[in-house]
């Protein structure tokens, strides 16, 4: 009995266990094939479906140069979908490095949950809300039906209003052309060309700043931080990027900023220094409308005044990481995209019409704006050999993803 107990204690230990699925276990169909976008290894879409969601997304890559790409999977295991579908951002690197335009779309069918996971860059064309929305309306109707074939669909058109519209273009648009990292080069000491390439940049920086501080000194104080204001995320991001090279001129800039919005300022009217109020004070002297932009973060003001004539100057300084746009009925910088919509679905023949929403947070007024949606690519048409399996007859060549990074930005739920 004692040996018969030892025998299948053993061949426990030795019998493989089944693990759970692992970012490292999907299928990236685009590494094998550029034409492809939906890793399907759930078999949840049909063959039409698939061919379909495949040319959609085709034609957003086309059109935005963002990455968007869609992943179905049969179950996650106990795995939470939202770490898990960070982490398969992360490991593919979805999205160009220079604009982080990436967007991943990850469906666990067996936990009837679902995710889009947005890079830093595709966050405010594809905000929180419109993602949340994706899922909720577009998704989950059609997936508690069954019909993964027209929840997908729906999710990708709508998706594909938002990505393409002009002004999400603009924003978009990589310097770096589609699947440009699956061609292979010579190999080159790219250390050393990486070393010259962050002291060319860091010094570049440092001659860089001086210029613009020195271009800036005659123009309004708000301009003129502003301009600053504009080169600080690049020489961050490059300080960060560049080993450090930048270091010295990403201090140099914080300097020049903080003396460009505290240098000394004279009154207008009687030429007494004039003294800048505390920030604990100042909202006395803002109206309502500036007061809510500050409590939104949208501009930040300085206000100044004469101790000889009572003279007051507010300054205004715009936040360019906060995505609000002027209200056309109060004026405040408080106005924010709380939808996005199809109205005209595009075809491979002409372009949609789609319509965004937006709501301000100070006067509570909404408005619709309209915008085109470009043309949907026609899908490609493969023309193969008879008979032949997998990975026979040529086939199409390997794709790539740009290196693009999330912060965790997007929408999950369920249906």
């Amino acid at each position: 009995m004692k040996r018969l107990i030892t025998i299948l204690l053993t061949l426990s230990i030795l019998l493989p266990t089944a693990s759970a699925l692992s970012p490292d276990d999907v299928d990236n169909v685009h590494i094998k094939d550029r034409t492809r976008f939906v890793s399907d290894m759930a078999g949840a879409l049909s063959p039409a479906a698939l061919s379909q969601a495949d040319s959609l997304l085709a034609g957003m890559w086309r059109q935005s140069s963002a990455e968007p790409v869609v992943v179905i999977l049969p179950g996650l295991d106990g795995e939470e979908i939202n770490d898990f579908a960070t982490r398969l951002f992360s490991l593919w690197g979805i999205g160009k490095k220079d604009k982080d335009n990436g967007v991943l779309v990850l469906i666990s069918v067996g936990d009837r949950k679902a995710v889009i996971r947005t890079g830093y860059g595709a966050e405010g064309v594809l905000p929180d809300v419109i993602a949340s929305n994706i899922i909720r309306h577009d998704m989950a109707p059609y997936f508690r039906q069954g019909d993964y074939d027209g929840g997908v669909l729906a999710a990708l058109m709508t998706m594909n209003g938002a990505l393409t519209s002009p002004e999400a273009r603009e924003e978009l648009m990589s310097r770096y052309a589609n699947d440009a990292g699956a061609s292979s080069g010579s190999q080159v000491d790219f250390f050393r060309i990486y070393l010259i390439f962050c002291a060319l940049v860091g010094g570049g920086l440092l001659v860089l700043v001086p210029v613009v501080y020195l271009s800036s000194r005659r123009q309004p104080t708000s301009k003129a931080y502003g301009q600053l204001q504009s080169l600080k995320l690049p020489a961050l991001v490059a300080t960060v990027l560049a080993l450090g090279f930048p270091l010295p001129a990403y201090i140099l800039l914080v300097i020049l900023m903080r003396h460009v919005r505290l240098q000394k300022r004279l009154c207008p009217n009687c030429s007494t220094r004039m003294l800048r109020v505390d920030e604990d004070n100042d909202n006395s002297y803002l109206t309502q409308s500036q007061d809510a932009e500050e409590r939104l973060d949208s501009v930040d003001y300085d206000v100044w005044l004469c101790p000889q004539c009572g003279e007051t100057d507010i300054i205004p300084y715009i936040n360019p990481t906060k995505n609000f746009t002027d209200c056309p009925r109060c004026s405040a910088r408080a106005c924010t995209l709380v939808n996005r919509r199809t109205v005209i679905a595009p075809t491979t023949t002409r372009e949609g019409r789609g319509v965004e929403e937006y709501a301000c947070l100070n006067c509570r007024n909404r408005w619709q704006k309209p915008y085109n949606i470009a043309k949907l690519a026609a899908p490609p048409i493969i023309i193969g050999g008879g008979g032949g399996g997998f990975g026979s007859g040529g086939g199409l060549s390997g794709g790539s993803f740009g290196g693009g990074m999330t912060g965790g930005g997007g929408a999950s739920g369920g249906w």
